[in-house]
């Protein structure tokens, strides 16, 4: 029960299993890095260390996000990448304050509409999973000035993805794409399109 002052805790590249129930004592914890360990799963507790900007768990064995992290409302930053993820939870389009989130390498085939509504984002990754269509409200992440798809299984894009006024890199590159929807011309700001290795006859 001590260490009730640490503000920021860094336990990556361990060989940790599990983290202890304790840890949710930490409230005062603006960073948490549990990278590069052998986690499976996450102590509930979690969601009482509501003073987070910044949590990585990334290059972990997590299949599971819990849907407790969506409480932690001050995440400014959330890496989630490199673990064994099939699905996110709703609840993190809680995060209004996040402006990057990572989940770049994991086994997502969806994810949910609710990322729409993180306003503040600026960076998603979404490469390296299984992705077969997107949400038409990420249209409505009007902050967000990169977009990483690469690598995923997507046939198609929705056409709202021609509301990122902000976006300034989309990378599609490695995925199944056949068409592109007219109103990517609308993304006055980009300067970076990566559109290799689909199945593309034209471009509009």
């Amino acid at each position: 029960g001590g260490l009730t002052a640490l503000t920021v805790l860094d336990l990556s590249s361990n060989e940790l299993l599990s983290v202890p129930a304790e840890l949710g004592a930490l409230t005062r914890l603006t960073g948490l890095d549990l990278s590069s360990n052998r986690l499976t799963s996450l102590p509930v507790e979690l969601e009482r260390l509501t003073a987070l900007t910044e949590l990585y768990l990334n290059a972990n064995s997590l299949m599971v996000v819990p849907t407790a992290l969506g409480g932690l409302t001050a995440l400014r930053w959330l890496d989630l990448s490199e673990n064994l993820l099939a699905c996110v939870p709703t609840e993190l389009g809680g995060l209004t304050a996040l402006t990057e989130l990572w989940l770049n390498d994991n086994l997502l085939t969806s994810v949910p509409a609710a990322l729409g509504e993180l306003t503040a984002l600026t960076v998603l990754s979404l490469n390296k999973n299984a992705l077969t269509s997107l949400p038409a409200s990420l249209g409505g992440l009007t902050a967000l000035k990169v977009l990483y798809l690469k690598g995923n299984l997507l046939m198609a894009l929705p056409a709202e993805l021609g509301r990122l006024a902000a976006l300034t890199t989309l990378s599609l590159s490695r995925n199944q794409l056949t068409t592109l929807p007219a109103e990517l011309g609308g993304l006055t700001a980009l300067t970076a399109l990566d559109l290799g290795g689909n199945q593309l006859t034209t471009v509009p």
